[in-house]
């Protein structure tokens, strides 16, 4: 009696140790930071302050920054500030990593050098778990004005056919002149392929998609200040996917349709025009609205099964230990 005791008390604190695995692998994949803005590519005069951003979502970020420059890949948060690397000789008198906020993270080169244009910058953002990695920008020094900044841009777009997109380029001037916006698009992501887009619907900070077909795109936002200074956004990616299908019976809709003009009276149409609209503006929405109507979630299932399992080594131990 005693050794079927003690094989079920090892089966147990088998189960309750993966179960809890698991678990901790679930809340941690469902808190994975999200990146809302990416780095931006300012112009920057030689031996100017420049600064780089990222912005992400998420609890207990860490930024790491990384930069590759003639061939080879640096992790900038390595830098000792004794020239020990040698594209620090060319990055001015100070220079390194700042948090900003709990969400906002920035490398400043407090004098860059003309010998890091053309290097490129990116960013890790990690939470102890799960980890997102920017776009990588490319470096550009060799302005002779202070480049506009950009405060907020889209890092992706997802939508259906004819429905509106929009994208909005956020800009300030360091000095306050008047801002111009010129806007690109690639097929390609390669800010060398960019081509200007002129349909027409370009105006100041802001870009409509042409949504009428099915296409995989990228843009790009050229803000130039009066004074001089130019910035280049990072990439969006627009996607712009096939309508999805309404549901129901076409041939019901159809009579329905014949029989009265009265755009009140189709509720069925207009419900399912709704749901396609805020499903293709946010797919982490979805998502969510997906596990709250999806039923008791997973994870939870597994909670009960720790919970569980350690009633049940309890229960073991104590009759165990009173039979002993």
């Amino acid at each position: 009696m005693k050794r079927l005791m003690k094989r079920s008390l090892c089966l147990l604190t088998i189960a309750a140790l993966i179960c809890s695995f698991f678990c901790i692998t679930a809340f941690a994949a469902s808190d994975a930071p999200v990146i809302t803005l990416d780095p931006q590519r300012p112009t920057y005069p030689e031996h100017s302050v420049a600064v780089y951003t990222v912005k992400a979502e998420g609890k207990n970020l860490q930024a790491f920054w990384y930069m590759s420059w003639e061939g080879s890949v640096y992790e900038l948060s390595k830098a000792s500030g004794s020239a020990q690397q040698p594209w620090e000789a060319y990055a001015g008198e100070s220079y390194g990593p700042r948090k900003l906020d709990d969400k906002t993270f920035a490398y400043i080169f407090e004098g860059i050098g003309k010998e890091l244009n053309g290097a490129y910058l990116w960013c890790s953002v990690e939470d102890g778990h799960n980890s997102v990695t920017s776009q990588q920008v490319q470096i550009f020094v060799g302005g002779e004005k202070s480049p506009p900044e950009i405060t907020a841009f889209p890092t992706e777009l997802n939508v259906e056919q004819d429905d509106l997109a929009e994208i909005r380029c956020v800009a300030k001037s360091v000095d306050g002149s008047q801002l111009s916006f010129t806007w690109y698009e690639t097929d390609s992501g390669n800010i060398e392929d960019i081509r200007v887009v002129n349909r027409g619907t370009e105006t100041n900070d802001t870009l409509v998609i042409d949504t009428k077909t099915t296409s995989s795109k990228y843009y790009i936002c050229k803000v130039e200040s009066a004074n001089g200074g130019i910035t280049y956004s990072s990439t969006v990616k627009v996607l712009v996917a096939a309508k999805s299908p309404l549901t129901g019976d076409p041939s019901s809709s159809e009579d329905s349709s014949d029989a009265s003009t009265d755009p009140s009276s189709d509720t069925t149409i207009g419900a399912d025009k709704e749901g396609s609209e805020s499903g293709a503006s946010s797919d982490g929405a979805g998502g969510e609205n997906d596990r709250a109507e999806g039923g008791f979630p997973w994870w939870g299932i597994l909670l009960i099964a720790v919970a569980a399992a350690g009633a049940g080594f309890g229960v073991t131990f104590f009759i165990m230990k009173k039979k002993g």
